[in-house]
């Protein structure tokens, strides 16, 4: 079970030449692993966070189940819920042979620095593919 953050954070970042500014609460973030048959990618091993996303004026935010996985650089939506739990989309973890989708870079920071912080990660960054800490 992972361990719960709740750990807000303020984020500003250019979306079409605006600044836009969201409040990001990662709520959990951890190592994972699943043994997946080849014929849909094969094994799955990385680091996966839920976050959720109030953006603006907003008063509801948007749930965000992420993955990154060894060696890649950025993190990947992997489910997006709605305000009222509304699915966008729920592809399971770490899965990549859909198209792929992620969240500004800045969001990416702030998961990057938590994964250092715990202890998760040797090595993560955007141009730095992520080493997993050793379990």
């Amino acid at each position: 079970m992972p361990e719960t953050i709740e750990q807000p954070h303020t984020i500003r970042f250019d979306h079409n030449g605006e600044t836009l500014e969201a409040v990001a609460t990662v709520k959990s973030i951890e190592r994972r692993e699943e043994r997946v048959s080849p014929l849909v990618g094969g094994d799955r091993i990385g680091l996966e966070a839920h976050m959720l996303v109030l953006l603006g004026d907003a008063t509801e935010p948007v749930s965000y189940h992420l993955s990154m996985l060894v060696e890649e650089t950025d993190w990947t939506i992997d489910a997006k819920f709605g305000p009222g739990s509304y699915p966008h989309w729920s592809h399971g973890f770490g899965v990549r042979y859909l198209a792929t989708k992620g969240l500004p870079v800045e969001f990416d920071d702030v998961l990057n620095a938590l994964a250092k912080e715990r202890g998760l990660a040797e090595q993560i960054g955007h141009d730095t593919p992520l080493i997993l800490a050793h379990a």
